[in-house]
């Protein structure tokens, strides 16, 4: 093979592997915001589920389980880990609001949106929203989804960051 042939197969390989990691990278930053408003939406049940679980599992199965039973180990698991989930994402919410109250007026509603929306037992509506803030419904929901797009930076760091500036 030629010194040309290589050079264009090189090139040809290379612009494969660019598209193929901007497709990765594109279904990793869809799935990230997906499951951040999955979450989100879901924060009172998730909260309740996991609101009287004992997280040290392997005291709470010998006290009231036997060890054998796997089935009911797998269920006390998967609430421990909702429990932790959630406390995570309680964090979390603290610190994007300790973010959000040093920014600009925008920030701070787009964290309010957050809040109100999903957090607070009772929930705001879009127009409610922006009644309060003497705005538009479609500023609103735009609101919405840029301030899932940064919590999602919170809940799973660096490289959420690095999909929204990339």
């Amino acid at each position: 093979m030629d010194q040309k042939s290589i050079q264009q197969i090189t090139k040809l390989v290379t612009e494969l592997v660019r598209n193929e990691r901007k497709r990765q990278f594109a279904n990793e930053q869809t799935w990230r915001v997906k499951n951040t408003k999955l979450l989100l939406k879901n924060y009172d049940i998730l909260t309740e589920h996991s609101k009287d679980i004992d997280t040290d599992i392997d005291q709470y199965l010998k006290d009231v389980f036997s060890q054998d039973d796997l089935k009911i180990r797998s269920i006390v698991g998967y609430k421990a880990r909702t429990k932790k989930m959630m406390e995570y994402t309680d964090l979390m919410l603290q610190a994007y609001h300790s973010y959000a109250s040093k920014r600009d007026m925008a920030v701070k509603r787009r964290y309010f949106v957050i809040q109100n929306m999903y957090i607070n037992p009772q929930k705001w509506t879009f127009m409610k929203i922006a009644d309060y803030f003497n705005v538009s419904e479609k500023t609103i929901k735009r609101d919405q989804k840029e301030a899932i797009q940064e919590f999602s930076i919170f809940l799973f760091g660096i490289v959420s960051l690095e999909e929204m500036v990339g």
